[in-house]
């Protein structure tokens, strides 16, 4: 039904934040039972690796997963009244195919960058995973990396685009909802890059980078209604530039399943080499972003979306 909302203005976006800050929490606390839960019980078990990955895994970051599918929705509903826009994942027509264009164009785009880099003589391949790890050690690293991957594209993309988003568009607007969003979205990477090691140049340009693909996802959900295409941006980019072609060079990654990499001589020295990696991905994001437009502007051609709806009017769907 339809009725008058009163959740509007700079009031309304702070009773979203804190229902971010709220939905964060509760998020962190399943994620905690869930990660330490299972894996006492199958120590205890004295349970094989087969069955900690397989099972262990599968069960922690799957009820991961259903808790960003579902508290998102519920929050926005207690904070501000509104149901999520058809569930963030419509089965509308075409949905797959946006699905399988994210896989694919970042996919294609990271592994230019990655052989650009290596022809350039700025990334070395130190070895392959395949070679140097066991199959069946190598097919279960694979496989948490997929789970840990999934969960953190639908998690970051169900909690901010999904619920923020969605709940500061209504409150200040589709523009300033974004900007508000974007900000909010590159300073939450900020303890995990510091916790990395990032500094200087190469922690800005991170933050930077985030912010960006933040806002880039972003608009992509504002101009689909949909979450399908940032979900698989989101799960590629993070799978394909850290656990698959190792851009970044960093040998502490227990999930790689590609290339073990080093950066040399131009990118010399640990800051300068993770600013330079962190321009190219910039470019690489650029790039990612043309083409999507283009994708979108083609692919959605005559079909209502986000950017064509008329500008909040205190009327609110519920």
């Amino acid at each position: 039904m339809t009725c008058t909302s009163p959740f509007r203005g700079a009031h309304s976006a702070v009773r979203v934040l804190v229902g971010l800050g709220i939905l964060y929490t509760a998020l962190w606390v399943i994620r905690v039972i869930m990660g330490v839960g299972p894996n006492l019980l199958l120590k205890y078990l004295d349970a094989s690796p087969n069955v900690r990955a397989y099972l262990g895994s599968t069960l922690n970051y799957g009820v991961g997963i259903a808790a960003y599918l579902l508290l998102p929705a519920i929050a926005l509903r207690a904070v501000l009244r509104l149901r999520a826009p058809k569930a963030f994942f419509p089965f509308n027509h075409g949905w797959w195919k946006d699905l399988l264009f994210g896989f694919v164009v970042e996919g294609l785009v990271l592994s230019l960058l990655f052989m650009f880099e290596v022809a350039a003589g700025w990334l070395s391949v130190e070895s392959w995973s395949w070679n140097t790890i066991a199959a069946e050690a190598l097919a279960r690293t694979a496989w948490v990396g997929l789970l840990i991957n999934t969960g953190v594209a639908i998690g970051e993309e169900t909690v901010f685009r999904g619920y923020l988003l969605t709940g500061l568009k209504a409150a200040i607007g589709k523009w300033g909802g974004l900007s508000l969003m974007m900000i909010v979205f590159g300073l939450f990477h900020l303890p995990a890059y510091l916790a990395a090691g990032l500094e200087s140049a190469g922690l800005g340009l991170a933050i930077v980078l985030a912010t960006l693909l933040g806002g880039l996802f972003g608009w992509i959900y504002l101009r689909t209604d949909s979450l399908w295409l940032p979900v698989s941006l989101h799960f590629t980019w993070n799978f394909v530039e850290n656990d698959l072609l190792n851009l970044s060079a960093d040998s502490g990654n227990p999930n790689l399943v590609g290339a073990a990499t080093r950066l040399q001589y131009p990118l010399n020295g640990a800051q300068l080499g993770l600013g330079g990696v962190m321009m190219l991905e910039l470019l690489a994001a650029v790039v990612i972003a043309v083409i999507v437009w283009l994708w979108l502007r083609g692919r959605h051609a005559g079909i209502p979306s986000s950017e064509s709806v008329q500008p909040f009017s205190g009327q609110e769907t519920i």
